[in-house]
């Protein structure tokens, strides 16, 4: 008995891994307030569970069976939130977090609705199926954290929609920064077929970079879907107490600099992958400069940038 490890040891570990997948996350989470930082951990390792199988366990196994762990999963996250965790200290420890907190089971179940797009094989064709597929992956861990950051629960309904918004956002924006990586390693592509199409490429064409110069034109209609629901979900986080309002608020503004750096490396996201320096991050803190650099940087690229057909897509 004396080998097992201690809680702390656990927290430890799970804050260490919260660190080494999530850097920009981890970072403002220690913003929020102590009592939901090891909470907010633990249910990034339930998503990032869900995360392995479909974008790395199933490079080993294929989406059938991976498809098979997706399901058994599902069914330990029934029981666990039936008061029956299974002995496994993931399960455990979200069953003391669902008593204390009141979990909502929607949000954990699309996330899993998310990782069965993957691994059938769904396209993103449209702007609605982009949003869609974003709501199940990334609008669900907004909703997810809610229960952490509301001091009274009759608030949920009022602050979901940011909430999600803000997910979907951050998700648009993981898939902006990916392109080059998800075609690579897993043969997707999570740029709207239609939007391809309009600009005049292929999935093909994504695979021989350098591209003709619609592609950054086609990479803004991106960025723009993912601003203005960073718009739209940041209007919401006075919604929040305000003990949580800083540790959500740079989180939304780490992320969305992301996007700049697409731009800073000339919207290179084939064979390189953005990061936003530490610097920046915290900067991004106590400073929005978001769309001072954007101007900036969008003056100083010799691509056009303007976006004619974008009145097509529902902007």
């Amino acid at each position: 008995m004396s080998n097992l490890p201690t809680r702390i040891e656990t927290d430890r570990h799970v804050w260490q891994a919260f660190q080494h997948h999530s850097r920009t996350f981890s970072l403002a989470t220690r913003l929020l307030p102590a009592p939901v930082r090891m909470p907010v951990a633990m249910l990034y390792l339930f998503c990032r569970t869900v995360d392995t199988i479909a974008d790395d366990h199933v490079l080993e196994i294929g989406p059938d069976r991976a498809l098979d762990e997706v399901y058994a999963l599902k069914n330990k996250l029934d029981a666990t939130l039936d008061a029956r965790p299974p002995d496994a200290f993931m399960w455990q420890r979200l069953f003391e977090i669902h008593r204390q907190f009141g979990l909502n089971p929607e949000p954990m179940y699309e996330l899993i609705d998310g990782a069965v797009w993957d691994l059938e094989g769904r396209p993103v064709a449209s702007r609605q199926d982009l949003i869609d597929y974003s709501n199940l992956v990334g609008g669900s861990i907004g909703a997810m954290m809610l229960p952490f950051l509301l001091n009274d629960p009759s608030d949920y309904a009022r602050a979901e929609p940011a909430a999600r918004a803000l997910g979907i956002a951050m998700q648009i924006t993981n898939i902006t920064r990916d392109v080059g990586e998800d075609l690579r390693r897993l043969d997707r592509v999570y740029l709207p077929r239609t939007w391809l199409a309009a600009y005049g490429l292929t999935r093909e064409d994504l695979r021989h970079p350098p591209l003709p110069t619609s592609y950054p034109r086609l990479l803004e209609d991106v960025m723009e879907t993912a601003e203005t629901l960073f718009r739209e979900g940041m209007a919401g986080i006075d919604l929040l107490p305000r003990r949580a309002q800083i540790g959500i608020r740079s989180a939304a503004r780490m992320y969305r600099e992301i996007l700049n750096e697409v731009r800073a490396r000339g919207y290179d996201n084939l064979t390189q992958r953005a990061f936003v320096p530490f610097r920046r991050k915290c900067l991004r803190i106590v400073y929005d400069g978001y769309e001072r650099r954007k101007a900036s940087l969008r003056t100083m690229t010799s691509e056009s940038t303007e976006t004619p057909l974008a009145t097509d897509f529902g902007f």
